[in-house]
């Protein structure tokens, strides 16, 4: 075993997301104000990195900029919340949070 490079065997799985929009009224009214598109995208980035997730289905949820999520795999639907904009009338302030 002398020589062996023991790290090889240690390589992270890379964790693939799709999402999936299927509502698209929060999304435009998001997408039209940078500062909130980015504040979305690293949620989406740091929150959703769920092995055995196949996609992610995205809807509209009843408050302003904010979604309601539900995990897909490959035996049936995951784990299910939202993805709630907290703060909306100071929208620099403002921080999304993922509730489930």
């Amino acid at each position: 075993m002398a020589g062996w490079n023991w790290s090889q065997l240690s390589v992270p799985e890379k964790v693939t997301r799709r999402f999936e929009f299927h509502s698209r009224r929060n999304l435009h009214q998001v997408a039209q104000r940078p500062i909130l598109r980015h504040k979305l995208g690293k949620v989406l980035e740091q929150h959703f990195q769920w092995r055995g997730a196949e996609k992610i289905l995205i809807y509209d949820d009843g408050a302003p900029y904010s979604f309601f999520f539900e995990e897909a795999t490959p035996r049936g639907t995951g784990i299910c919340g939202g993805i709630i904009l907290h703060g909306a009338d100071n929208l620099p302030k403002a921080q999304y949070s993922v509730h489930t």
